[in-house]
């Protein structure tokens, strides 16, 4: 089973050729790595053309949205699996992607989660592993998601995957099409409702705490959500730009008699967002500031015009 392993990038080569230099030491033997370069950065470019390996194949392309990336580097691979990772992370351990590909001995598996590590020379269990995993990887009434990926414990008919460290198969993309372009974030959440309404009898997501990747969020580049000044104003946009053009449009009843709920759950998300550990880097006093503005902003961030519905491309067929 040939699998590709796709790699979104943007502005960050020493971390790029770090993740490669870990891609080339797995010991899965058969598997090709799709580099969508998307800083057309010339040096970066040549060295990774002067590592020789034909295993991997780098694409260079204009910056695009996330998930339009991935479609685009997913249309130059080959392989029966996809396996995602993004530039600032690292996979642990050499069998990283033989643990993704044995989920797929059982034929009803069409994707895999695995675990992500925030510290892999501390990686700690969480404190009630069973209830962790009861709420990993779920939908809520809202159709955002609780992740808890650092969950311990298998779980199997996962709600969705994950943007990172997480395989699909390729026949489930030819058929139920890729991930839904234009939308800032959670369009992993957007694959797996369609996901859902086009599900065979008996297909199901895995989650796989075997499978390991290193999460790292201090490393520069990328597309910046945690930089600048605007920082978590761009983070609730982005998830009201969520619940109106991919909850609105897949639930659209839900989300017209709900709506009131739904902005107020954006605030909710933002602001617990905000005192995440990965904000860590933040002052107290800058977060307060930012849990200020999120609530009293909400009006700010209602302006809808600043993104249309018509940006946003359903992909219904793989194409």
């Amino acid at each position: 089973m040939l699998v590709s392993v796709v790699v979104r990038s943007y502005h960050r080569p020493e971390a790029l050729l770090e993740l490669v230099a870990g891609l080339r030491q797995q010991r899965y033997p058969r598997f090709e790595v799709v580099i969508l370069e998307q800083s057309k950065n010339p040096v970066l470019v040549a060295d990774l053309n002067a590592i020789g390996d034909p295993r991997i194949k780098v694409v260079v392309k204009d910056p695009t949205n996330p998930p339009a990336a991935r479609n685009e580097a997913i249309r130059h691979s080959k392989g029966d699996i996809i396996l995602l990772i993004d530039d600032d992370d690292l996979p642990i351990g050499d069998d990283w992607i033989e643990r993704h590909v044995r989920n797929y001995d059982d034929p009803s598996c069409m994707g895999v989660v695995g675990r992500l590590v925030a510290d892999p020379d501390h990686i700690r269990t969480p404190r009630f592993p069973r209830v962790t995993r009861h709420f990993a990887m779920r939908f809520t009434v809202f159709k955002d998601t609780m992740a808890l990926a650092h969950n311990t414990l298998r779980k199997e008919g996962i709600d969705f995957l994950i943007g990172s460290n997480a395989s699909v198969r390729r026949s489930l993309l030819d058929r139920i099409g890729g991930w839904d372009e234009g939308i800032p974030m959670n369009e992993e959440q957007s694959f797996a409702i369609k996901f859902a309404r086009q599900r065979k009898a008996g297909e199901k997501f895995v989650f796989d705490p075997t499978a390991l990747m290193w999460r790292r969020t201090n490393v520069p580049g990328g597309l910046g959500r945690r930089s600048g000044d605007d920082w978590h104003m761009r983070e609730l946009e982005a998830r009201l730009f969520y619940y109106q053009h991919v909850v609105g449009h897949y639930y659209e009843r839900r989300y017209r008699t709900l709506r009131p709920l739904f902005w107020l759950r954006g605030i909710e998300q933002v602001v617990v967002w905000i005192w995440d550990a990965d904000n860590s880097h933040r002052s107290f006093a800058e977060r307060v500031r930012a849990s200020y503005d999120v609530i009293t902003g909400l009006s700010e961030a209602l302006r809808f015009d600043r993104f249309p519905e018509d940006r946003v491309r359903r992909v219904p067929r793989w194409d």
